[in-house]
């Protein structure tokens, strides 16, 4: 079926904030395009949380995977994407 990006973050707001899947985008057919597609969204995607966003922190968890820190004017938050494939 392909490989796709997912992007896990702080979804909803006030009390009901909590993790989950913000995007689920692309479909590719080789793993080393979404990796590299992958590494250009964690580069510039706009988390929805925080609202000003000051700068970002990117680490490589694995090949497949990177972790952002995201500062705002007050506090800061996180995002992941991830490569994975699409079995169904």
């Amino acid at each position: 079926m392909g490989w796709v990006l997912v992007v896990e973050e702080s979804v909803g707001s006030g009390q009901n904030i909590r993790w989950g899947v913000g995007r689920v985008q692309g479909t590719y057919e080789e793993p080393e395009r979404a990796r590299e597609e992958g590494l250009r969204l964690a580069r510039e995607y706009e988390p929805r949380h925080p609202w000003s966003q000051e700068g970002r922190r990117i680490y490589r968890l694995s090949e497949d995977v990177h972790l952002v820190n995201v500062q705002g004017a007050t506090s800061s938050f996180h995002f992941r994407v991830s490569v994975a494939e699409r079995v169904e």
